[in-house]
């Protein structure tokens, strides 16, 4: 039998046996894999911290375990301010639900009052003032029943149904907790090693990896996406959420700092953002008659929860980083979360920013071989160049060319 034969069918059955390892590794550590995923963010976001800790103190252990204290106490806050906000408001559902529709039914009557009033006020300048009393209280006589039927609906059926779907939620929460506090704290620990030995792990893993060059080009690339896809966009929703609960505290709206952290979360998506949390919180000051906070929240919010992050901060933490369109941040950020449920929120960027990385560096290497020059290379990589318009008149011109080519090849 030939030798290079035999050693391709070693190579062949080495191969298998690492695929087989590798498949039966992964089934039996999957329920693992949501701190793993989890730990490798932790540990991406974290590192610039560790970094910065690591130069002052110039002990791994030391640093690592300083850098995770403040995602545990971050955690921690949230989880007691969460727990606080479900607990008061569940209890106070039961508790209060007459005084809720008692509420609820003397702002319609004042409403509706002054909506009479100023039609009265209306009429009495086009017609006689028996005729304009006439006239209101026929129209109060019709608009009565409508105003009486909700109420007895909203206390019959919707705010028991409200009140049972709340402690719902909140059992499922509490009952899953251990659960989601283990995970939590093996994601911990996974980071902590993470952070001490990760980058000596990477660099291992490159060196036995074939095209060095290139490959380093690669995870140059990845580490400047998922710098700018983590650390700048993360980074900047966490101070869009602390101007926002800043900003909710002063004006008065109650758990600040977990409408706050819901801001943050929400500031991450591109062309959705903070506006649909704070809109409808001061839509809601207007509507209970706190022109003064509604006003103030929203001329408060453009300012320093929309304007300043979207303009100021985010740019100037991503000068340094790679370009990436909005549209492909949007889709990394908000299109997995409907597939894989909350772990879209880490497995999203880490595939669109692992695809965008291998794009640029097949340009790279078109560039390389000099199949592309440095004006297509801008475009491609950065999206600049030609305006929209013009790239489209020059498919058509492309596409023009092809078929008349077809048509002289025909003939």
């Amino acid at each position: 039998m030939c030798p290079a034969y035999i050693t391709y069918l070693g190579d062949c059955a080495a191969s298998t046996v690492l695929l087989i390892v590798f498949i039966s590794t992964v089934y039996v550590t999957k329920a693992f894999i949501a701190p793993l995923l989890l730990s490798f963010f932790f540990a991406f976001v974290l590192l610039p911290v560790y970094s910065r800790i690591y130069c002052l103190t110039g002990r791994k252990n030391l640093s690592a375990f300083m850098s995770l204290l403040l995602v545990v106490l971050f955690f921690m806050i949230f989880l007691s301010s969460a727990l606080n906000a479900i607990a008061t408001e569940t209890s106070g559902l039961f508790s209060s639900q007459e005084d809720i529709v008692q509420s609820i039914d003397i702002y319609i009557t004042q409403k509706t009052e002054e909506s009479f009033d100023t039609l009265h006020v209306v009429l009495n300048n086009l017609v006689s003032e028996s005729t304009a009393d006439e006239t209101v209280e026929r129209l109060r006589e019709m608009v009565r029943p409508f105003i009486e039927a909700p109420r007895d609906r909203i206390l019959s059926d919707l705010l028991p149904q409200i009140a049972f779907e709340a402690t719902n939620l909140a059992t499922g929460f509490i009952s899953e907790l251990p659960v989601l506090m283990s995970q939590f704290f093996v994601a911990i620990m996974i980071t902590y090693y993470l952070l001490i030995g990760g980058s000596s792990a990477v660099k291992g893993f490159l060196l036995i990896l074939p095209e060095r060059e290139l490959m380093n080009y690669f995870m140059g690339e990845l580490n400047k996406i998922y710098n700018n896809l983590f650390n700048v966009y993360l980074l900047t929703s966490l101070i869009t959420g602390l101007l926002a609960a800043i900003g909710f505290a002063l004006f008065g709206v109650s758990y600040p700092f977990l409408w706050g952290l819901t801001t943050a979360i929400f500031a991450l998506l591109p062309m959705i953002g903070p506006p649909i949390i704070f809109v409808p919180i001061c839509i809601y000051f207007l509507l209970i008659g706190n022109y003064l906070s509604g006003i103030g929240l929203f001329i408060y919010s453009l300012i320093f929860i929309n304007t300043i992050p979207e303009n100021v901060i985010r740019p100037k933490l991503a000068s340094q980083g790679a370009k990436i369109h909005p549209s492909i941040t949007l889709l990394a950020f908000a299109a997995p979360i409907f597939v894989v449920g909350f772990l879209g929120f880490i497995i999203g960027p880490l595939l669109y920013g692992f695809l965008l990385a291998a794009f640029r560096t097949r340009v790279y290497m078109l560039k390389e071989e000099g199949a592309i020059d440095e004006k297509e290379l801008v475009e491609l990589s950065e999206g600049e160049g030609l305006p929209p318009g013009a790239r489209f008149c020059g498919l058509g011109l492309k596409a023009r060319s092809a078929l008349e080519w077809l048509r002289r090849y025909r003939t």
